[in-house]
């Protein structure tokens, strides 16, 4: 065995034990029990909007605290000024460097656990990740109330959040963000389902939030309020495939179509879009960014089944 040969393959294993993952997440959606045994390998990003109850009422040791009205942001879009939206790359950069995640940093992203509020705000901050080629994280299924479940204790101690380096992004997976252009086409075409995430009162036009410039629902769009994927009281676990299939496949909508969700303003469907993506296992499913609040800026774009007037 030559010394040229020994030192190329001494310097191939430094490089790749320099780049490789310590630990590999098994699954978009990991249970208590894993993160308890892998805690000290990966940075635990706790998402909430009581900001206070993160010492208050406890948090996984060493989370890191995200404010969920900081995950989106407001940006100019076609001219446009826009309140719930995606930042761009360099600003979603910084936000996650700013809470402990660097290129090799594996993340489980967590939440309260108690409303199907708490899962979509996790659920939002882990599509922008996985939107901007953030590979390495997943959800905690049940959040903190799994975790306490599961004979785990919380902490109300602060530990100083250790800045993280997050730079250079690969790419964009486009194939999961659906624009307002597509949308548009979905309307009328045989191929896509639009699915409106909203509660019924929204879709059918009896009420609507602030920030949502019209009543009713995209024309063509069905139903599939996000709250159904968590009915119950307790821990918000998530359905498993079969449940998701059943429960689609009662509101008349196939989940292996190609289907782009909407909401309020893509807050509330992200967990859909996790439920029918990642476990599911539908590749075909996009969300559409800014939801109606976009949409609706723009009085010529239709809105159907208004029972308000």
């Amino acid at each position: 065995m030559s010394l040229r040969f020994i030192q190329t393959t001494l310097f191939s294993l430094v490089i790749f034990s320099s780049c490789a993952y310590s630990l590999v997440i098994p699954s978009p959606l990991v249970s208590a029990d894993w993160l308890s045994e892998n805690l000290d390998q990966v940075v635990v990003l706790d998402v909430r909007k009581d900001l206070a109850s993160f010492s208050e009422q406890g948090h996984i040791p060493n989370a890191n605290l995200v404010n969920t009205k900081k995950v989106r942001v407001t940006r100019i879009i076609d001219g446009v000024e826009l309140t719930r939206m995606r930042p761009d790359q360099a600003n979603f950069e910084r936000f996650m460097s700013a809470h402990g995640v660097s290129n090799d940093t594996i993340v489980v992203v967590t939440h309260q656990g108690r409303t199907p509020g708490d899962v979509a705000g996790a659920a939002r901050l882990y599509w922008q990740m996985k939107y901007y080629g953030f590979e390495q994280v997943a959800l905690l299924d049940g959040g903190n109330a799994a975790w306490t479940e599961s004979m785990e204790e919380l902490t109300t101690n602060s530990s100083e959040i250790i800045p993280g380096r997050l730079t250079n992004l690969s790419s964009t997976n486009e194939k999961i963000l659906a624009t307002i252009e597509q949308v548009k086409l979905a309307i009328t075409s045989q191929a896509v389902q639009l699915v409106d995430t909203r509660s019924l009162r929204f879709h059918v036009g009896l009420d609507s939030r602030k920030y949502v410039y019209d009543l009713g629902h995209i024309p063509t769009s069905k139903v599939f309020p996000y709250k159904f994927l968590h009915p119950g009281k307790g821990v918000m676990s998530f359905p498993n495939k079969q449940q998701i299939k059943s429960r689609f496949e009662a509101l008349n909508i196939d989940p292996n179509a190609q289907i782009i969700l909407y909401c309020n303003s893509a807050y509330e469907c992200s967990s859909v879009w996790f439920s029918l993506h990642e476990i599911f296992g539908n590749h075909q499913v996009r969300v559409y960014d800014g939801s109606l609040h976009q949409w609706t800026k723009d009085a010529t774009n239709p809105m159907t089944i208004n029972l308000a007037k």
